[in-house]
């Protein structure tokens, strides 16, 4: 996500602004990339930080309503065990053996109502500097002919975006079902879209 903003942000940027400032364009440039990651440092680490804060009042309520509100919940994993396909006493000896223990309970809860197979939550400060970083790695391909002084800098930080984006689709092909060739005009249009 950050590398994509990147790569898009600076393409625009650059667009925009060249024929503006080309004496400062480098100044500019390197100063809307920086904004940018820190922009999006500090969206990363608010995102992830309200994503865990959400799950640990999600996980909370749970264990709240094991105590408080036992017949509701165990009912809760009758059904969720039921539509697993258990029926008559397997499924009351699998649901009175979780409920037999209230952390073992709370866990089969987390698990089955709310999804979640292990502690997944991550460092809100780790993802906020993990997409800060890659923007401004993404923002650095397009300003490279800027860096170089290339003529024609737009056509360049284009064509820099687009073999990227290229490449980001070829990549992403490889995790999805999508072929590389799909996925690679895929990215480009977003790009040459933005």
């Amino acid at each position: 996500f950050g590398l994509n903003d990147g790569l898009v942000t600076t393409l625009v940027f650059i667009m925009a602004v060249s024929s503006l400032a080309p004496t400062r364009l480098l100044v500019v440039v390197l100063g809307e990339v920086l904004a940018g990651g820190v922009s999006m440092a500090l969206g990363g680490y608010l995102s992830a930080r309200t994503a865990k804060q959400v799950l640990d009042k999600r996980i909370e309520t749970e264990h709240y309503e094991i105590v408080h509100e036992p017949d509701e919940e165990r009912a809760e994993l009758v059904n969720i065990y039921r539509n697993k396909g258990f029926s008559g006493a397997l499924l009351d000896q699998v649901v009175g053996h979780l409920t037999s223990n209230r952390e073992r309970w709370h866990r089969a809860m987390v698990h089955d109502e709310l999804g979640i197979v292990e502690d997944t939550r991550t460092n809100p400060w780790l993802e906020g500097l993990q997409v800060g970083i890659s923007f401004i790695v993404g923002g650095l391909i397009p300003t490279v002919p800027v860096i170089l002084a290339l003529p024609q800098v737009r056509w360049w930080a284009y064509g820099l975006t687009a073999l990227t984006a290229l490449l980001l689709g070829a990549i992403k092909a490889r995790y999805t079902q999508q072929g590389p060739v799909r996925a690679g005009l895929e990215f480009l249009v977003v790009v040459t879209l933005g």
